[in-house]
């Protein structure tokens, strides 16, 4: 199972395509930088050959030969493998550094942990740290990667949060809860839709149909019919007026009107006009779209610098963006150039 594909909601939850397939996905990288100010390694790309699963860098160099039956992205340096039975996590010269013999299954490290699952029947779910160690002994029903300190954790269909020794810091008590951003945390209460702080207080109430977490300092929420924005003390920054609103990401969000997706800027104001069948949002300066069920990519004037060719199309990270052809993945360059053509 590639990185991508993984859909457990253990780790990740994604709104359907039909609604808008911007908004969560958790399973992210949060590097932070060293305080010495190392120069960071470079970034590294699974690719798969003749069924394999390797590594490239951003030159299209292949710096990990394939040789995995699975390879998920890396992330704080490193990346969890399949190869045959073995199990494992590599760093980024291909060496298994942790041999996953205790647990099932490792997601992405986010913050210097990993989320683990045991087998069997009733899987638990805990954390390990970069030396393989199990800091978390697993014991949760489902677990979120740690973001601003804090794990989202269920026990017994309640939502809570735990820090990064174990200690429940908020406890289950939410219908579901979802990772911390500019320092709140989106839960819901009674079917409605509020925030709370990092003590598990309640700073906005619950009481929208529908909410999304907060980024760049706005929440895009559903207020009767129609969708626009808080700020983080509730109040509204952008009226409800959008059919469906995404996060803000690089100052721009996507919304849609009468079923097109267009961007506004966080003033509210219509920067790029609702032109396109879908969006993902601005990453690295450049956003995916779809026009006619084929994918491509707009620049922040909503001028499009790279054609609609590809089956679907991921945002760009570290410099390269990954396209899929044909069942086939391959990645380009902001230039819309192949660094690594379509492989199967």
């Amino acid at each position: 199972m590639r990185n991508d594909e993984f859909k457990s909601s253990c780790f990740k939850f994604i709104i359907p395509h039909s609604a808008f397939r911007i908004a969560f996905f958790l399973c992210v990288s949060v590097v932070l930088p060293s305080l010495a100010q190392k120069k960071e390694a470079p970034r590294l790309f699974p690719v798969r050959q003749d069924g394999k699963w390797g590594y490239i860098n951003n030159a299209g160099q292949v710096v990990i030969a394939p040789q995995f039956d699975d390879a998920w992205d890396f992330a704080d340096g490193m990346a969890y493998v399949r190869a045959g039975g073995r199990r494992g996590v590599i760093d980024q010269t291909g060496n298994v550094v942790i041999d996953l013999q205790q647990v099932d299954f490792a997601g992405r490290f986010s913050e210097g942990l990993a989320p683990v699952q045991t087998g069997g029947q009733n899987p638990r779910r805990g954390f390990i740290d970069k030396a393989g160690k199990l800091v978390i002994a697993p014991q949760f029903d489902a677990v979120e990667d740690f973001l601003e300190g804090l794990a989202v954790v269920m026990v017994e269909r309640k939502y809570g949060f735990v820090d990064k020794t174990g200690r429940v810091v908020i406890k289950p008590q939410f219908e579901k809860a979802y990772p911390f951003h500019d320092g709140l945390a989106l839960v819901i209460i009674n079917s409605r839709h509020g925030f709370i702080d990092r003590r598990g207080k309640v700073v906005i109430p619950a009481q929208y149909q529908n909410a999304y977490h907060f980024s760049e300092g706005l929440a895009n929420v559903k207020l009767g019919q129609k969708y626009g924005f808080i700020d983080k003390k509730g109040k509204v920054a952008i009226q409800p007026q959008f059919d469906f609103t995404g996060t803000f990401s690089e100052g721009l969000a996507p919304v849609i009107v009468d079923g097109k997706y267009g961007f506004v800027d966080k003033a509210g104001k219509v920067v790029i006009p609702p032109q396109f069948e879908w969006t993902d949002g601005f990453s690295e300066g450049l956003a995916v779209i779809s026009e006619k069920r084929k994918y491509g990519y707009i620049d922040r004037t909503g001028r499009v610098v790279i054609a609609p060719d590809f089956d679907t199309a991921l945002p760009f990270s570290g410099g390269l963006a990954k396209i899929y052809m044909k069942g086939k993945h391959g990645y380009i360059d902001k230039t819309g150039s192949f660094v690594w053509k379509p492989t199967k």
